[in-house]
């Protein structure tokens, strides 16, 4: 018997082999056991089996394949194994991110009319639950952040793309879905106290005067007091709310609080809250790539952001974080994928075309390359952020 070899589904009724491991749907129902002899399916139970799979998006399972198996599926597959078709990685349900959007949007506009947040919080927090899910089954998080359209939607996007990175990195330092979940809430409510700042400085197109920034500088505060009236005590949400701007070298405000001072859970939403920021376009500037936004963090790493978060970020993401467009040695353009554990600079790309192919609008829909396997092929430079 071979080692276990990945193969396509539509191949399996040229292989003769064992199951090497239980293949699950996406509701985790068992669909085929480890251990399963194909040997003992004949062409109909192999076809009504390929349907099966297929319609529940299995594009390949691992068999440890008999030597009685096709001697050119062998051949091709090894020679694929750098070169596949792309895999499927998960990212936040569309829908339930447009509905917490939404909701974020309705807490905003009610609280800046006057009203409290006590009647809308329940719902949000119902929805952060579902999303906290999402998170932990996410594999791709920078490909789920929303992208800003309209100036008016800046608070309330960031305030999503805060939430979801702060709680995939939560889940990685803390390990806890409970913890996990009060970040995530925190994270979509982190920045409510803009709704009570002029809309004239809060969309001001250009830099705050010292004056503006000031005012701007209130919004912890105000937020920590909207929080309070709503009786809201979680101290995880109050924490996120009130000390997200403070930085580990006591520079950052309301309180001017230093290192461990912070509460950690203000100091994952920190390095979310600037990795976003930075990455989005705004009327004044344009935002940075997605690595740009990495490395920025690294160098701010001690002074302005807790090493062990940004740490845990650039381990998570890579150098080149899933959703950054980048140049290949080979001159492609590719789009990044999923980071390598262990190999900050060799993730997996799906190749997109030639740079002339791209720029005139006739990029392709290529195979997916796990640099790692590919020593001769390597990213020359990151060129841009993958748009939806």
């Amino acid at each position: 018997m071979l080692q276990a070899i990945r193969v396509p589904v539509k191949e399996l009724q040229r292989c003769s082999g064992i199951v090497a491991e239980d293949v699950v749907s996406n509701d985790k129902a068992l669909l085929l056991p480890r251990g399963s002899s194909l040997a003992l399916l004949d062409d109909s139970a192999i076809n009504i089996l390929k349907g099966k799979l297929i319609s529940e998006g299995v594009e390949y399972i691992n068999i440890y394949l008999h030597n009685d198996s096709d001697p050119s599926l062998i051949t091709s597959i090894e020679d694929e194994n750098n070169y596949q078709s792309a895999p499927p990685f998960r990212q936040i349900d569309k829908s339930l991110a447009e509905m917490a959007l939404y909701q974020i949007n309705d807490v905003y506009n009610r609280i800046a009319k006057g009203e409290t947040l006590s009647e809308l919080y329940e719902p949000l927090l119902n929805t952060a639950r579902v999303l906290t899910q999402e998170i932990l089954e996410s594999e791709a998080i920078t490909l789920s952040l929303y992208k800003v359209k309209e100036k008016d939607e800046y608070t309330f996007v960031h305030s999503l793309n805060v939430s979801l990175l702060s709680g995939f990195l939560a889940e990685k330092l803390l390990k806890g879905d409970s913890v996990t979940e009060r970040i995530v809430i925190g994270g979509l409510l982190h920045d409510v106290g803009k709704a009570r700042i002029p809309l004239e400085i809060l969309n001001k197109p250009g830099p705050l005067t010292a004056e503006e920034f000031a005012v701007m500088k209130g919004h912890p505060l105000i937020g920590f007091g909207i929080l309070k009236d709503a009786r809201i005590t979680d101290e995880t949400i109050l924490n996120v709310t009130l000390f997200h701007h403070e930085r580990m070298d006591g520079k950052g405000y309301p309180k001017g609080l230093t290192g461990k001072e912070i509460p950690v859970e203000a100091r994952i939403v920190a390095v979310a809250d600037v990795f976003d920021a930075v990455t989005t376009n705004r009327v004044y500037r344009s935002g940075v790539s997605l690595y740009n936004a990495v490395s920025l963090i690294i160098k701010d790493t001690g002074k302005h952001f807790d090493p062990k978060v940004s740490r845990e970020l650039v381990s998570a993401l890579g150098l080149y974080p899933p959703g950054t467009i980048v140049e290949l040695s080979d001159g492609n353009i590719a789009v990044v994928t999923a980071c390598n554990e262990g190999d900050l600079f060799r993730p997996t790309v799906k190749l997109m075309g030639s740079w002339a192919e791209v720029t005139s609008g006739n990029g392709r829909d290529g195979k997916v390359v796990n640099l790692r396997n590919t020593p001769n092929l390597y990213i020359k430079k990151a060129i841009g952020n993958f748009s939806k």
